[in-house]
């Protein structure tokens, strides 16, 4: 075991396997998962499943080499509208839900992504790659059964990536954490073994174990105790909303002149509030009205 992960609270750390063709990472969040949280009342079955998502979020980041966003996007008819998680290539984390708290409540806490939305055939899960306009944003579809957010992605990644892969997730007292190994590309008959040794070591690891703080060198050596594990340094992880006063101004520009006017016939400012950090924007009458004044005549409504 090399290169020693600090023990960070809110840490990703990749690793290989140092002679097979296998790789992996490793996540532990306790002050990012709580931030998200604390942006709105999620019930604890959304709450649950979201701090899982994002710990896949980074997981599955992680192993992509681009420039921009990785989007888990959830919608449905069901007691969940929908929930959108949200991971940069600087490892930045945010999230939002949409939801009807008394069709979830009655769910219980132990609700699945599917009950969520309202079902397999009710709910649609879209993973985008955004590059934010270095590029083309790629969409995958995720098939949305009965299951745990861990099992959805890792038959996601068997079947659309075609990357064999096994995942852990676990969520609790608003921290998260994940494990994931995967098998990669081609990979031949002498890394079989190695492969086949992972996997069973995952099998035997509670995923509440992962909760557990500690250093993500000693989590993997002993989850791997057979194999020579080379792990990279940790990278940080944290919660990070990309709002700004500038993004609302332009926004309010493209909503238009007629509709801040409309909006300030009702209440003295216009205000507007970010859907994942809560923060709130406002805007005084003369503010607001200064946004067309100064805009270019191309961007007027």
């Amino acid at each position: 075991m090399t290169a020693p992960a600090p023990n960070a609270t809110d840490a990703l750390s990749r690793f290989v396997f140092e002679h097979a063709a296998v790789r992996g990472a490793h996540v532990a969040l306790a002050d990012t998962t709580r931030a998200v949280l604390a942006c709105h009342p999620y019930p604890p079955a959304l709450a649950r499943v979201l701090c899982e998502l994002l710990a896949a979020s980074a997981l599955l980041a992680s192993t992509l080499k681009f420039t921009g966003s990785l989007i888990v996007q959830l919608s449905g008819d069901g007691p969940v509208r929908l929930l959108v998680v949200e991971c940069t290539d600087a490892l930045a984390l945010r999230a939002t839900a949409q939801w009807d708290a008394e069709r979830t409540a009655a769910l219980g806490p132990d609700a699945t992504l599917a009950d969520l939305a309202g079902g397999p055939r009710h709910g649609r899960l879209v993973l985008t790659l955004d590059p934010k306009g270095a590029g083309t944003i790629y969409q995958g579809i995720v098939a949305l059964e009965a299951g745990s957010v861990a099992a959805l992605i890792e038959h996601y990644l068997a079947t659309s990536e075609q990357l064999a892969s096994r995942l852990l997730l676990a969520a609790g007292d608003g921290g998260a954490a994940g494990l994931l190994v995967q098998r990669l590309p081609g990979a031949g008959e002498d890394d079989d073994t190695t492969w086949q040794r992972a996997r069973t070591a995952l099998d035997a690891v509670d995923p509440a174990s992962l909760l557990v703080p500690a250093a993500a060198t000693a989590q993997l050596a002993a989850t791997f105790p057979e194999d020579d594990i080379r792990v990279f340094g940790a990278k940080p992880v944290a919660f990070g909303c990309s709002c700004s006063r500038e993004r609302v101004e332009n926004a309010l520009r493209i909503a238009g002149a007629a509709e801040i006017e409309a909006i300030l016939a009702e209440r003295p400012d216009v205000e507007v509030t970010c859907e994942f950090c809560n923060r709130r924007y406002t805007f005084a009458p003369a503010e607001s009205r200064a946004l067309f004044a100064a805009a270019p005549a191309g961007t007027r409504h």
